[in-house]
């Protein structure tokens, strides 16, 4: 999609200078084509990528934890054998036999005397190591139990390496069909793609900054109007404590991560990162967030589950995540202005675009 994108980009500067007879000669359909195909490719790419981040996260997990596993194993594998030896013979033969049988080894040994002394050491050594047996038979339960979980996690390791191996190969497939739709058009259709996007965004954008404006407005005017009814009624009775009202800027530590996340603009993008000099969508957001001691989920699906509170696009401000496609497959934080920072795609990497570049699906309030 970064070639896309490019391409497109440099097209707006063209679309500019582009003439009616130029536009005259793009074939509006096929323009309406490609654009369509290239939006739903975009989002299946962006879908993909949001299951490559979750397939990453899982196996550093699987990692972590069969690294946990096979310490603990060594531990437990030791701790089996050193109890093993220390319980000696008798209680080997108590773990491998019952009382019977060892009985009636003793009475085929010969005499009665053989018998009564054998008898008598071996229930001396049966209550000296009754213990000792069921903790060696507990602790090899264990033992055992860390071997299945440890067969189980690297088994799962393995299925999500894999999985990780072909959804970047789909990824990058994607992003191979987006330039094919792209190259197929003239050079007149493209200056007209790029308009047809740059007129869309700039009239979203342009909405999102008047619905700012009136929503700052009338919290402006609900201020006003409190102040003054506190104001009438403090001159008439007892002073009265004056109500907080939003009047729409950030709150200091949203606007800490905004500050944060834009100080890595033109970062690298890379799967399963979150800083500090590598990002993906949600390892942008939960790194700018770490920053003034806020911890959020690593994906962007959790984010959009879980992180703060949902919010209508008309009440955005800076430092809101603002969630793209459905079913959720991209994070970004709104910067204001109409603009988001996010960590686009592993070609073009962290930067700032317009808040309507993707369809909206929510915004989540973090912090304020």
């Amino acid at each position: 999609m970064n070639r896309v994108r490019l391409a497109i980009a440099a097209g707006l500067a063209a679309a500019i200078l582009a003439t009616s007879g130029i536009a005259a000669q793009a074939d509006p359909a096929a323009v309406e084509k490609a654009r369509e195909e290239l939006a739903r490719i975009h989002q299946e790419a962006s879908a993909i990528d949001q299951q490559l981040i979750e397939a990453h996260e899982r196996v550093q997990l699987a990692e972590a934890k069969l690294k946990t596993l096979t310490a603990d194993l060594q531990v437990q594998e030791a701790k089996v054998a050193t109890l093993a030896d220390q319980m000696g013979d008798v209680a080997a033969l108590q773990m491998q036999q019952d009382s019977i049988s060892v009985t009636a080894q003793l009475l085929a040994s010969g005499s009665s005397d053989n018998f009564l002394s054998g008898l008598a050491t071996y229930q001396s050594e049966l209550e000296r190591s009754n213990a000792g047996v069921q903790q060696l038979q507990l602790d090899q339960a264990k033992l055992n139990t860390l071997r299945e979980d440890a067969a189980a996690t690297e088994a799962a390791l393995q299925k999500d390496v894999a999985a990780k191996t072909e959804l970047a190969k789909s990824y990058d497939a994607k992003e191979v069909a987006a330039q094919r739709v792209y190259d197929r058009l003239s050079a007149e259709e493209r200056e007209r793609l790029a308009r047809i996007e740059e007129e869309r965004q700039r009239a979203a954008e342009e909405a999102q900054r008047q619905a700012e404006a009136r929503a700052a407005a009338a919290a402006a005017g609900t201020s006003r109007s409190r102040e003054t009814t506190t104001s009438s009624a403090a001159s008439s009775s007892a002073p009265a404590a004056a109500t907080a009202v939003s009047s729409g800027p950030a709150s200091s530590r949203a606007q800490g991560a905004v500050n944060a996340a834009l100080a890595k603009v033109g970062s690298r993008y890379v799967w399963g990162t979150s800083g500090p000099s590598t990002f993906d969508c949600s390892g942008l957001t939960s790194y700018a967030y770490r920053q003034v001691g806020i911890t959020l989920s690593r994906s962007s699906r959790a984010q959009y589950s879980g992180a703060g509170y949902r919010v209508p696009l008309s009440d955005i401000k800076p430092g809101d995540l603002v969630f793209y496609y459905s079913p959720v497959s991209h994070v970004a934080m709104y910067i204001g202005n109409g603009r988001i920072v996010h960590a686009a795609n592993p070609r073009t990497g962290v930067n700032t675009a317009g808040l309507h570049s993707m369809p909206i699906t929510g915004v989540r309030r973090v912090v304020g």
